[in-house]
């Protein structure tokens, strides 16, 4: 009977500490805190931003097509040119040894050609058809000599200024390396654009310039002029060649500088904007909370209707909102 009872009593004693931890858990408020943001107005801006050079509009590489030592030089970085103006040559001497050598190769065929047809009953037909072949095989040595003998000038194919000169008097050039780059035409920018912002991209529109060799604040305008259909492959990643002009060029810009492009995509000016990540999704409508009264964290659910995506993260709301209203970004529970 006695064990009995203690039995009871512990039963007794277990649910009330069970009774107490539930009341204790359950009466205890979990507080609710919201950061947020204001809805403001602002101007809403998308850019594409890109790294770029600056070149010429054409811009060619001359080399010589043999090797040898460097002649002449007749120009310099910055001189203009003509169309066909000869700018360089190297030594021709040996291969005019080859070409005289040739020319008496041809002669001495030709003259046991010549004296074999005179003396058709001494030599067989065969044999004489012989003879012409090597006639003709000196005749082809002879032109090809005389095409590496040419090979040993560079004239100029366009009209325009040397903006590189690798190679002086005396100096060896190796065959096909750059000796003079000519350029002609205005200065433009060319950038890569990864296909997921080209879409964004067209004809005229404005961007904004940084080059490396400036001071940060130099800012230049230009305009884009033309898009390439054609991709371009860079480390597996799909890009589109644009280029730009500058609205006004500073005589301190070099062919070949760096720079940073900033093209201004879309813009909407004074309109109501807030972060991106308050805007959530419910179904196919978009909405954002709004804190009404900060002091008894309420909040309303409001539907919004956005606009342009613009830099660091801002949406334009075109309904919705009217500028002033907290919208939640975080909500976090303590």
């Amino acid at each position: 009977m006695k064990k009995w009872k203690k039995r009871v009593i512990w039963i007794v004693v277990i649910l009330v500490v069970i009774a107490g931890g539930f009341f204790y858990f359950t009466s205890k408020k979990t507080k609710t805190t919201y950061t947020t943001e204001e809805a403001k107005r602002i101007d809403v801006k998308q850019t594409v931003s890109v790294t770029g050079t600056i070149n010429p509009d054409t811009m060619i590489n001359l080399g010589f097509k043999v090797s040898g030592i460097v002649k002449e030089m007749n120009v310099d970085v910055g001189d203009t040119v003509k169309k066909g103006q000869r700018l360089a040559k190297v030594d021709p001497s040996t291969l005019l040894a080859e070409l005289e050598a040739s020319n008496q190769d041809i002669e001495y065929y030709d003259e046991t050609y010549d004296f074999m047809k005179d003396n058709k009953d001494t030599y067989e037909k065969e044999q004489r058809e012989a003879q012409k072949a090597l006639v003709r095989k000196a005749e082809a040595l002879n032109r090809a000599a005389r095409i590496k003998v040419g090979e040993t000038y560079i004239y100029a194919p366009i009209s325009g200024t040397i903006i590189k000169r690798n190679s002086d008097p005396g100096e060896i050039a190796i065959y096909n390396s750059t000796i003079l780059t000519v350029a002609e035409g205005e200065m433009e920018i060319e950038a890569d654009v990864p296909e997921s912002d080209i879409i964004k991209v067209s004809l005229g529109q404005k961007a904004d310039i940084s080059f490396d060799a400036f001071p940060v604040d130099a800012i230049f305008e230009a305009e884009i002029i033309k898009i390439e259909p054609a991709s371009t492959i860079i480390q597996e990643v799909v890009y589109y060649k644009v280029k730009l002009k500058l609205d006004n060029i500073d005589e301190k810009v070099k062919t070949g500088m760096s720079c940073d492009v900033d093209i201004k995509t879309a813009e909407r000016k004074d309109v109501v904007a807030i972060p991106l990540r308050a805007v959530k999704t419910e179904g196919d409508k978009k909405y954002v909370e709004i804190l009404k009264d900060e002091k008894n964290n309420i909040t309303e659910k409001v539907y919004v209707a956005t606009g342009l995506e613009g830099d660091d993260g801002i949406v334009e709301i075109k309904s919705g909102l009217n500028g002033g209203e907290k919208v939640i970004t975080l909500t976090s529970e303590k």
